[in-house]
């Protein structure tokens, strides 16, 4: 398997991954126009209400109105708007000033295609959805990579995954994946925790742990050949 990386910069060797900024769509003009009717209907609600010299009797129902508008117009929002990263890092998602939230290609359970334009990705109760709409690079990067990776863990119809794969055409922005501790984490051959992160080895198609005395000729995740004097000690 080979990856696409001419536009990255850094050392040999080092993990690499694509950034993408929401693009703004048609769900982006809906949710601002619900969210500006909303506003309006909160001003309309606080004039009839405290302003006019006799408080009006549609107040109240402009306060619910205008509550409603701006709750949905936040949740529209909630999902679609936060930079995505995709790579050898897995799926992250940068939902708030510290880390990214992220989840390894060895954490994936699934990717889907939900709505015909949402790619979602999901591990456990954890979820990311890089809606088309939004976000067409960093959905087709993740359907490109996961395809790579761990095709069997993808539900996205053969059909539909063209359209998906054209947002490739936007590589992001490539940055150099932060370090992770695998030291704590359990090796997937034993089940054993790894204490020390020099006995931690990982598979570099799926980033899945192992212990160094007990890694497996195939990654059990990917099936990536896993010969031990060439395992990824550690992201060194």
């Amino acid at each position: 398997m080979t990856h696409d990386h001419h536009d990255a910069h850094g050392k040999p060797g080092q993990l690499k991954e694509r950034r993408f900024e929401a693009e703004p769509g048609g769900g982006a003009n809906l949710q601002a126009l619900i969210g500006g009717l909303g506003a309006t209907a909160l001003g309309a609600a606080t004039y009839a209400t405290w302003v006019h010299d006799k408080p009006m009797e549609v107040g109240p129902y402009l306060f619910g109105a205008g509550i409603l508008g701006v709750i949905i117009a936040s949740l529209m929002g909630a999902d679609d708007g936060f930079p995505i990263r995709v790579g050898d890092g897995g799926v992250a998602v940068e939902r708030d000033e510290g880390q990214p939230e992220r989840l390894h290609w060895c954490e994936i359970e699934k990717i889907s295609l939900e709505g015909g334009d949402r790619i979602v990705v999901e591990a456990g109760k954890k979820k990311i959805v890089a809606a088309k709409d939004h976000h067409a690079g960093a959905a087709g990067w993740i359907l490109k990579e996961a395809l790579a990776r761990i095709p069997k863990r993808v539900t996205v119809p053969a059909d539909q995954q063209p359209a998906i794969l054209t947002g490739t055409d936007d590589h992001g922005k490539t940055l150099v994946v932060e370090k992770v501790q695998l030291a704590g984490r359990r090796c997937k051959a034993s089940n054993a925790v790894i204490s020390f992160e020099r006995d931690a080895r990982s598979c570099k198609r799926c980033g899945e742990v192992y212990e160094k005395k007990h890694v497996p000729e195939k990654c059990l995740t990917c099936e990536a050949p896993m010969e031990k004097e060439q395992a990824l000690e550690a992201h060194s």
